[in-house]
Order: structure tokens, then C-alpha cells, then sequence
């Protein structure tokens, strides 16, 4: 069922009012081309904003203003995601457990201030029946961008505030039992689980007003704790066919193709990601492509910008849709977010190397600091080409 809220009428006047300038992303996505994809996390984003130290309450206008950052004219953004769960759902679902309300009250209470905000401006946001996702989603749309959900396929940061019903109840079910090692992950080798994922994703598919739903396996690179490769391959590959039919029969209903991407899984940085390095671990994206499945595959490191990636080996074995390379936003060791020049090197070496385009991941988390909280390179935008 598509569950529906209010939008303010200023918002909604927005959205049908002729698009945000002549913006050339808009001809860039319906011809299957992107330059640069900004992936927003969908929690930091909504404890945070412009020229704020610490987490802040958040209203619609703070919200809107996430989308114009990133999307004003000139921008090379093409394409806006827009992240709604982490096993949670960030939003009231009836399939699954929204974020935070399965912690108890002691939990609560030891809370970090950032979550402590955020589940207060998401309460506020949902109780006066307004959306913030879905105004994310129809402000990208309103200045021409691609607006995408990106689904976490089995995030495992494990915190209480995660805490799902269905793990709750099943925790054999579990891939392990210690914190970001499989406590918060769930074992794809179940069909149980399977069929939850996908009832997650249709659930937030039919929900929003978005042009597609990118798969983000790279949150975390782990879904098996047993079972041959074949197998590990077999029953992903089961999964990605479900979802992509999903998708074709809602697109029909919208009267357009949904788009389907994938953000391969990395193997923790433990080694560069290949396509075999993800067939081992049960992600065949050579044959989702071969099936036409997916219309992207989106290669990153895991947390930690190395400028690594071996581009060249991906577009080999992906030759019908695009690849596009990932920029992480720290090099780790406690140093501060990439700079805008290190933005521009970083990209600059994905394409020299055959990326079709640029992804950036966490590049906001530079306002996730509280008092040493400074604002990102947003003027980079225009320059990652």
C-alpha cells in the first residue's frame, strides 16, 4: 500500500511549476548518462544543516535547502539518492521496524545527541504528516535531477537505535553476534530473509515518487555464512530478478521504466573490488547486466578513500550500462574530509581510467562534528568532470 502524507501547498505548487531552469542533467538520465550521483545517507541529513554546529532541529525549508546545495544551476549532479533504512526504516512502514522505536527507554537515554535529534525531527516531521524524503525526492525532481531511494542491503553498525522486530524475533538468523560483525546483519542464505528484503524495497518503491531505487550492497559487503559461491550466486541472483519484475510492473503503473542500480559490495577493503572479488561474495553483477536487470553499477571503497579502484577491469566485464566510480570522503587516520582539490583529483583519475561518471558518498559528514563542524566544498560540484 502507498502511504501518503502532507506536503505544504507551497511545496506541492513547486513540483508542477516547469523544472528548475534548462538544466542538461535531465537530457543526461533519460539518456542513460550521468556525470555525478550524490548519495545522501538519509539520518545526518536530517540532524544537520548549512552553517550549524551540532545536530539542530530541521524544518521542511531545511530540508529543500539539502537539494538546492547540491543541485543549484551549474552543478554537475545528475543524480540525487536518497538512503531510507539501515535494517531500520527511517520512515512509519508496515513491513518492517522504524528506526529507534524498538530502543528502550535506558537506551534512550544514552543516546548521542545527533540521534537523540534526529529521532526528534523525524517525529516532528512524521506526527505533522509530512515527509521529509518525499520532499527530498520532489525538489530533485523539480530541478530537473534524477531522484533515486538507495536501499542499504544489510547495513551492520548493530546499534540499539538499528534494532529490528525480525531480528528481534529471529536472531539465529543473525550472520554473527559482535558489533560489525554480523550482529546487525541478516543471512541471505534464508529465503525468510530474502523475502523480508524484498518486501522492504516494493514497500519503499510504491511509497515514493522516485524514479527508481539503487541496492546498496556496499553497506555492509557480507550476506552469507555458508554455502558454495554458485549457490551464494543463485540465490542473490533470485533476489535481483524479483526485485527488477517489482519494479517493471510498478514503472507500468507509472507509465515509465524504473531505474535499478547496484553500489557493489567492496570486501571491506581488504582487497581492491573486482567482479570477481563480488561473485565470491554472491553478487553476480556481470550477469545482472547480462539479464538486463540493473541499469548502473556504482564501485566504491569501503569508508576510506584509496583511489584504487580498478575501473578498467569493471568496464571490461560491463560493457551495455554504465560504471561509475565512487569517492569516499575521508583517507582515514583522522583526517579531515577531502578537500575540493582532492575531490578534483579523485575524479579526475576515475575518468582518466574509463569511470562514466562520478559517485560521492558521505561528502556532507564534514557538519557531523559539533563544534569542529564545517561545511563541505559544495562549489566542487561544477568541477568533477
Amino acid at each position: 500500500m502507498v502511504m501518503r502524507y502532507f506536503i505544504p501547498v507551497c511545496l506541492i505548487l513547486s513540483v508542477v511549476l516547469p523544472l528548475h531552469g534548462a538544466d542538461p542533467a535531465q537530457n543526461a538520465t533519460a539518456a542513460g548518462v550521468r556525470r555525478v550521483l550524490y548519495n545522501f545517507d538519509g539520518d545526518s541529513c536530517l540532524s544537520t544543516k548549512a552553517n550549524s554546529k551540532g545536530p539542530v532541529p530541521v524544518n521542511s525549508d531545511d530540508v529543500v535547502r539539502l537539494i538546492e546545495e547540491v543541485a543549484y544551476d551549474g552543478s554537475l549532479v545528475d543524480t540525487v539518492l536518497v538512503c531510507i533504512n539501515a535494517q531500520v526504516m527511517y520512515y512509519p512502514t508496515k513491513v518492517g521496524t522504524m528506526r529507534g522505536t524498538l530502543s528502550t527507554a535506558e537506551e534512550r537515554a544514552k543516546w548521542p545527541p545527533s540521534e537523540k535529534q534526529r529521532f526528534e525531527n523525524l517525529k516532528q516531521f512524521f506526527d505533522a504528516g509530512i515527509d521529509p524524503y518525499a520532499l527530498m525526492l520532489a525538489e530533485a525532481k523539480r530541478r530537473g535531477r534524477e531522484a533515486l531511494l538507495t536501499f542499504r542491503m544489510n547495513d551492520d553498525h548493530g546499534n540499539d537505535f538499528l534494532r529490528t522486530r525480525f531480528l528481534a524475533d529471529h536472531p539465529e538468523w543473525r550472520l554473527g553476534t559482535e558489533q560489525y560483525r554480523g550482529s546487525g546483519a541478516m543471512d541471505f542464505g534464508r529465503e525468510e530473509v530474502r523475502d523480508y528484503t524484498f518486501s522492504l524495497i516494493e514497500e519503499a518503491v510504491q511509497r515514493y515518487e522516485c524514479d527508481g531505487i539503487e541496492l546498496d550492497f556496499n553497506r555492509f559487503p557480507n550476506f552469507f555464512r555458508d554455502g558454495t559461491t554458485d549457490e551464494r550466486v543463485a540465490k542473490m541472483n533470485s533476489l535481483l530478478q524479483r526485485v527488477r519484475m517489482m519494479l517493471d510492473e510498478t514503472g507500468r503503473k507509472r507509465g515509465r521504466r524504473l531505474i535499478l542500480g547496484v553500489r557493489v559490495p567492496s570486501n571491506y577493503g581488504r582487497a581492491v573490488p573486482t567482479p570477481e572479488t563480488c561473485r565470491q561474495i554472491g553478487c553476480d553483477i556481470a550477469a545482472w547486466e547480462k539479464q538486463k536487470w540493473i541499469d548502473f553499477v556504482a564501485v566504491s571503497e569501503f569508508l576510506f578513500e584509496r583511489g584504487d579502484l580498478p575501473i578498467e577491469q569493471w568496464k571490461k566485464a560491463i560493457t551495455t550500462i554504465p560504471v561509475y566510480g565512487g569517492i569516499e570522503c575521508t583517507k582515514g587516520g583522522g583526517k579531515k574530509n577531502l578537500t575540493a582539490d582532492e575531490y578534483r583529483h579523485a575524479a579526475k583519475e576515475l575518468l582518466k581510467h574509463g569511470s562514466d561518471g562520478v559517485y560521492l558518498f558521505n561528502f556532507f559528514t564534514s557538519r557531523e562534528g559539533g563544534e569542529n563542524s564545517y561545511e563541505p566544498p559544495f562549489e566542487v560540484l561544477r568541477d568533477l568532470q
